[in-house]
């Protein structure tokens, strides 16, 4: 999970060889969605049973949220959500899905909301 001020991003993907996990993030997230991201910071990681692989969470902040454009293959569209987005959809009061309770991309959300 991805984090901006006041804003949210989500992205995924795979680290190639010799690349660190924090340029992997720049990298996949620059790719898919447009953005292009510093200050990565690790914060968890989450077992990952395809293909036997392990899920890893950052934190990191956009250098500029315009520049937003998806890939159209892997991401086909970009959405910024703010804290009060968010906080409607845990609260149930809008129709914007959150991943399950149980994934780290669900924790990641959560703690960032939180952290005000």
């Amino acid at each position: 999970m991805l984090t901006v001020p006041h804003y949210a991003c989500a992205s995924a993907g795979f680290v190639e060889a010799g690349e660190s996990l924090e340029a992997a993030v720049e990298r996949e997230v620059t790719e898919e969605a447009g953005v292009r991201v510093q200050d990565v910071v690790y914060r968890g990681s989450q077992a990952w049973p395809y293909p036997r692989s392990l899920m890893l969470g950052f934190w990191a902040r956009a250098t500029d949220d315009a520049d937003a454009e998806p890939d159209g293959e892997e991401i086909v569209q970009v959405r910024w959500f703010t804290r009060d987005d968010l906080s409607a959809a845990f609260a149930g009061e809008s129709a914007v899905k959150l991943p399950g309770a149980a994934s780290i991309a669900h924790r990641l959300i959560r703690d960032w909301l939180d952290r005000r």
